[in-house]
């Protein structure tokens, strides 16, 4: 306690000094702050527009055999299925059915390959409210059966305007061509950036076009009350829905694997279906946000690690600063130390005293640091951005957001602390090897 508090007297003494010091330590701190919290917001807000755009957190789809003995993505009404949505009812918070087709568009002489959703606009009021409207109404989808929004750059690939209506060309899902007719009533948008460049239409009228019952549809997306029970939730509905079938050959698949490569370079393992025999029924798939998510959050990561890595740098830096300032205080404090060392303190205290000081100059350095970062975050946090609509998908209506974690939080902590003391240990070993008579002696 003793030393701590000559330690604390010796700060208070040299404010000046202790300013600078303490001041680049928060600097440091809040820099990998500001980093840390607002790549963790872009996570989160882009996993929250990827949701909405893609329709849920977790995606259910079906495959069964049709009398061509073509496997087809359809999922019919099955017992199995609703049992696990209201056994995990407390889960999900909502969910969505939708269909699915790769048609060609066509307007006047031009045609383009695009994706569509056939989605049920009176149940995807989230997905509605995350698309960035460039022209037309988005409420006219509720009343116009054959209504399509399509991705701006599609729009200009076609020449088409709003209100004027273009061709849709695919197969059904026996194989057979069909074509139908769409009505643009708005512009959105696109997110092909990310993956997300989708057309979506009425699913009633696309399932009239691919040969669907109203009832069935192709892809079932779940909203959960917490994401970090994706992955749990996931694995629950995989079991739940996979046959005794299903589980065999699973385990046979995995003995028996065959490696694709192309010039020695292993593609994708190929356990596939061409060599599974003909099942029955409907069989499922199961997939979760955080597969989707895999690609940008490895980019957040070098990110957060190119933050790591500058903050690193600015606390060596700070280090190089503080084993100086202490080299200076050392000869400054000689006499000082003599006499504390006639008066019977221990070498090791006399270190501790040096050690403290780096500490508690890391630790309000810290302190300001988190603050400042906190203020800034409090300040940016309300600003109403108007920036490019592809930026939107950064950001949750139109606002930065910022999200940081404990253990963020106590790693720079412990990086800020740890820093701290390596910068003063040198001084103050060599402070705690003074003889009193030298010290004493010293006319410094």
């Amino acid at each position: 306690m003793l030393t701590l508090m000559v330690a604390f007297r010796n700060i208070s003494r040299q404010r000046k000094r202790s300013f600078l010091l303490s001041g680049a330590i928060a600097f440091g701190m809040l820099i990998i702050t500001i980093i840390n919290a607002l790549t963790g917001g872009v996570v989160e807000n882009i996993r929250d527009n990827f949701a909405h755009a893609l329709g849920g957190h977790v995606f259910i789809t079906g495959r069964e055999y049709n009398q061509r003995d073509q496997v087809v993505n359809k999922i019919r009404p099955d017992a199995r299925l609703d049992r696990l949505l209201a056994d995990n009812a407390d889960r999900i918070a909502a969910f969505t059915k939708r269909s699915q087709a790769l048609p060609s568009l066509i307007f006047g002489s031009k045609q383009t390959m695009q994706l569509v959703y056939g989605v049920d606009f009176q149940e995807e009021d989230k997905l509605l409210n995350s698309l960035v409207l460039i022209d037309g109404s988005l409420q006219d989808v509720f009343s116009v059966e054959n209504a399509a929004i399509l991705p701006q750059p599609v729009a200009e690939r076609l020449g088409v305007h709003v209100g004027e209506t273009v061709l849709i060309r695919l197969e059904t899902l026996t194989g057979q061509h069909n074509v139908g007719e769409l009505l643009v009533v708005a512009f959105v948008e696109d997110q092909e950036q990310f993956g997300l460049s989708a057309a979506y239409v009425s699913r009633a009228y696309l399932n009239s076009l691919l040969g669907l019952d109203p009832g069935e549809y192709q892809i079932l997306n779940l909203f959960l009350t917490d994401l970090n029970l994706a992955e749990s939730f996931t694995r629950t509905f995989r079991e739940g829905l996979m046959t005794p079938e299903e589980q065999a050959e699973e385990e046979k698949e995995e003995q028996v694997e065959v490696t694709v490569s192309i010039g020695g370079v292993p593609i994708q393992p190929q356990t596939g279906e061409r060599r599974i025999a003909r099942w029955a029924g409907t069989r499922y798939r199961v997939m979760n946000i955080n597969q989707v998510m895999e690609p940008v959050e490895l980019a957040v990561g070098v990110l957060n690690r190119v933050g790591l890595v500058i903050f690193i740098i600015l606390l060596l830096v700070t280090m190089v600063g503080i084993t100086n300032t202490f080299r200076m205080v050392l000869i400054e404090r000689t006499r000082e130390i003599g006499t504390m060392r006639a008066f019977g303190m221990h070498r090791k205290q006399v270190q501790r005293i040096f050690l403290w000081e780096a500490v508690l100059l890391g630790l309000v350095g810290c302190a300001t640091g988190l603050a400042l970062a906190g203020l800034l975050i409090l300040v940016i946090g309300n600003w109403r951005l108007n920036v490019d609509p592809a930026l939107q998908f950064f950001l949750r209506n139109g606002r930065i957001t910022f999200k940081l974690s404990l253990g963020d939080i106590f790693l720079n902590l412990f990086l800020v602390v740890l820093t701290s003391l390596l910068a003063a240990y040198w001084p103050a070993r060599a402070a705690a090897k003074l003889s009193p008579l030298k010290a004493l002696s010293s006319h410094t």
